[in-house]
């Protein structure tokens, strides 16, 4: 595994239990942080287009034009989506933040992966519990199912 990958993993399990237990996620914007200063200076141009696909979304007095122009760079489209449900409320600031660290240190497959991970795990916190469902344990299984997927389907 590598450095970036354990610090995704090790960082997301902290903040699912954190996200279960307490319903809040504190020190998100340190793993976002960490993961623009882990992948900066790997792939520049990634990082800069999910940065502002995440300011869009959290500055609501940028133009949705703004977003437009995003949309021809499709590694950051999981987070416009995010983006757009923050800004009507939907999803939390944290959740943005969590998904906008995925697509600066994981391809595309990888981020859509921990989004249906979130999606069964949406499913399943519905039948069980009622209110907010907290996002980062789902994503912390999709996570998981691709770092598994890479790793039996990696050529020795």
């Amino acid at each position: 595994m590598t450095l970036t990958e354990t610090f995704a993993l090790v960082s997301f399990s902290l903040f699912s239990y954190a996200d279960l237990r307490y319903r809040l996620v504190p020190g998100i914007e340190v793993f976002l942080l960490g993961t623009i200063l882990l992948t900066l200076p790997i792939t520049p141009i990634q990082t800069g287009i999910v940065i502002l696909a995440c300011a869009w979304s959290l500055f609501r007095n940028l133009s949705g034009w703004f977003a437009l122009i995003l949309l021809f760079y499709p590694p950051v489209w999981p987070v416009l989506l995010t983006g757009y449900g923050y800004r009507k409320g939907i999803v939390g600031r944290a959740d943005l933040l969590a998904i906008s660290g995925l697509a600066c240190l994981f391809p595309l497959p990888a981020v859509l992966l921990s989004l249906f991970g979130l999606e069964a795990w949406r499913r399943l916190w519905i039948r069980r519990q009622m209110g907010a469902i907290p996002a980062l344990p789902g994503l912390l299984l999709g996570l998981i199912a691709w770092l598994l997927l890479r790793l039996f389907f990696q050529t020795p």
